[in-house]
């Protein structure tokens, strides 16, 4: 694979380098590479047992294109580069071979107009997208293209047939202006996913822009495969759900069971007027009829989600982009859902907040949760924007805006101590006494996830402190234990656990088994590029050292279990530096009493704003240095 990925590069980020051989050296490579693809399709053994024989065959004839790629054999070594990937895919059944097949046969018609195997290449690229790649609507405009540009070829009459098959794929009129110009759509370098059975994520990575274009113009590009557990044919799409701003977009694809699904993305087509675009396609599945409507967002970032069911039993999510930068997708479990970040070119600029119209404004911003989702898909609208707050002081620790996420909520109580106290009504006490610290203390904005007892999904946390382009994310929690005698203070950053203790702390605040947390942890691999691995791990050393420190003095028998990692749903995907705080054993009698008192509340956020101080003031240090 890393053979076939550097060919790409070659192809799409620099001019061809053309040999000093002189162009009779081309004849002899031409037949060697010839002789080599005819002898492996006469060893069906070494088709299947090697994939370093089809990257030898393939290396020849691009040799032979890059010696040079003006000359007769140019198409011609440009069409059997791509029947040799298709080979490969044939025995591989890795889609990323197929896609790179595609790729090379749109070469023959765009880099070598005048080669004869143009409408040849254009109809075998079709045929993949059509069948095994399951993407009609990319097959359509290659067979469009082959009645375009070659009207009177003999593969004309094919394409004008699987016109009229393909027709209900057809491309809509587009609005506004074409996107920039892409030379080509290709695979990204796609991080390698451990061959479990568990529900696996992949990080598309960006690729060098084309030669002439600038970065801006050329997103992500990929196409990426993944495999999570086999799903149920009663798996639905029920619901979609998204937050949204120019820089940053949140969309979670709710389903009623687990599935498989593949990840697919594709660059703006200016031939056809096409945005970028990135889908999924989900199954064995069935779509909710609620949800064939098309969903309007026109953030700046994505234009639409639309949805259809090809065939094949699958469902297929298409989100039509604006921009892009960067994308990732990974599933989260009870319930099932499919979480889909995109980026675009910039970071989200933070703006203060609009004053609200009120007689005592609130101090702290809150973000509700969004009573109905499949109303606002009905009613094809985005979300509304988050309640207006009061604008703070100018910040004097250089942070501008801070997120404090009170743990479970709702229908989720968290744990429960042995006198009763629920999890939920701690944690919103102590998010509002921090966030009020905060704010006094550093003059920053500071929004809270939730203000009062609901419910939040786990994977809406992040996406507020994300679409509000928070500087740090605090999530506020109370810890627990099947043994009563266990007590403490801890904090956690998002990376593997490196023990049994943090793995069952995850779980508990995951609402997961264990097992589901190191099937979780193999997503990790994919999604831990951004997290601030460094920064979270700092901002958690502060806070637990200043709640220990702080709480020693006022408090007997204080306890420190140090900073410890672990692969936690509430800090996937956060964009900023972002930690856990178990600030006690609610399941501790004696740590329970402490969570509902006074001064251990306020004696907590205390040390905690005390710890967002010292970071600060270190992280300038940092950066300065």
């Amino acid at each position: 694979m890393r053979t076939i990925l550097l060919i790409l590069l070659v192809i799409l980020t620099t001019t061809v380098w053309v040999s000093p051989l002189c162009a009779a050296d081309v004849e002899p490579a031409w037949r060697k590479a010839r002789a080599a693809y005819d002898a492996l399709q006469k060893a069906p053994r070494k088709q299947k047992q090697s994939r370093a024989e089809w990257e030898r065959v393939l290396d020849r004839f691009m040799a032979v294109y890059e010696r040079d790629p003006k000359g007769k054999r140019a198409g011609e070594a440009l069409f059997m580069a791509g029947k040799t990937l298709a080979g490969l895919y044939r025995v591989s059944q890795d889609d990323n071979d197929a896609w790179t097949a595609v790729t090379m046969f749109e070469h023959v018609s765009r880099d070598v107009p005048g080669s004869s195997l143009g409408d040849d290449a254009l109809v075998l690229a079709a045929e993949l997208l059509e069948v095994p790649l399951v993407a009609p609507e990319e097959a359509y405009l290659r067979y469009r293209r082959i009645v375009e540009l070659y009207p009177n070829g003999d593969k004309a009459a094919h394409a004008r047939k699987q016109l009229k098959i393909l027709a209900a794929y057809a491309p809509l009129p587009s609005r506004g202006k074409p996107a920039a110009p892409v030379i080509v759509q290709a695979p990204a370098v796609v991080a390698a996913v451990p061959a479990v059975q568990a529900p696996a994520a992949v990080v598309a990575a960006p690729v060098p822009a084309a030669a002439g274009s600038s970065p801006a113009a050329m997103p992500v590009v990929g196409v990426s495969s993944s495999l999570p557990v086999a799903g149920s044919a009663e798996t639905r799409l029920a619901g979609i759900r998204f937050w949204s701003n120019p820089g940053y977009t949140r969309v979670v694809l709710d389903l009623t069971a687990n599935a498989a699904y593949t990840t697919n993305f594709l660059n703006a087509d200016p031939i056809e007027n096409l945005p970028p675009r990135l889908f999924l396609d989900i199954g064995p599945a069935t779509l909710d009829p609620v949800l064939k409507a098309p969903t309007v967002v026109d953030d700046g970032l994505l234009r639409r989600i639309r949805t259809g069911v090809p065939e094949g039993g699958k469902v297929r999510v298409v989100l039509d982009l604006v921009s892009i930068g960067q994308y990732k997708v990974f599933p989260l479990n009870d319930p099932y859902r499919l979480v889909i970040d995109i980026s675009g070119d910039k970071a989200p600029e933070i703006k203060a907040l609009e004053p609200a119209i009120q007689a005592t404004p609130p101090v702290i911003t809150e973000i509700p949760a969004k009573a109905d989702e499949v109303a606002k898909v009905l009613e094809q609208l985005p979300p509304p924007p988050p309640p207006p707050a009061i604008p703070s002081a100018s910040p004097i620790s250089g942070l501008r805006r801070i997120v404090v996420d009170a743990g479970h909520g709702g229908k989720d109580p968290g744990a429960i101590g042995p006198n009763g106290t629920m999890e939920k009504d701690i944690t919103l006490t102590l998010a509002r006494k921090v966030g009020k610290r905060l704010q006094e203390a550093l003059g920053c904005d500071v929004v809270l996830t939730r203000d009062r007892d609901i419910f939040l999904p786990l994977e809406e946390r992040t996406a507020i402190a994300n679409k509000v382009g928070a500087d740090l994310f605090i999530s506020v929690h109370a810890n627990a234990a099947p043994n009563r005698q266990a007590y403490g203070i801890e904090t956690y950053y998002l990376n593997f656990s490196k023990n049994d203790k943090a793995a069952a702390v995850a779980a508990r605040e995951n609402g997961t088994s264990l097992k589901e947390v190191t099937d979780l942890e193999q997503i990790l691999f994919d999604l831990m590029a951004n997290s601030k691995i460094n920064e979270s791990s700092r901002l958690a050393a502060e806070i637990q050292k200043s709640m220990v420190g702080r709480l020693n003095d006022q408090f007997d028998e204080v306890r420190d279990l140090g900073v410890r990692q672990g692969p936690f749903y509430v800090l996937l995907g956060a964009t900023m530096p972002s930690v856990l705080v178990e600030a006690a054993f609610i399941s501790h009698p004696r740590e329970e009493q402490r969570l509902t008192s006074r001064k251990y509340q306020e004696e907590t956020a205390e040390a905690i704003t005390e710890a967002v101080r010292n970071y600060a003031r270190a992280h300038k240090l940092i950066a300065a240095r």
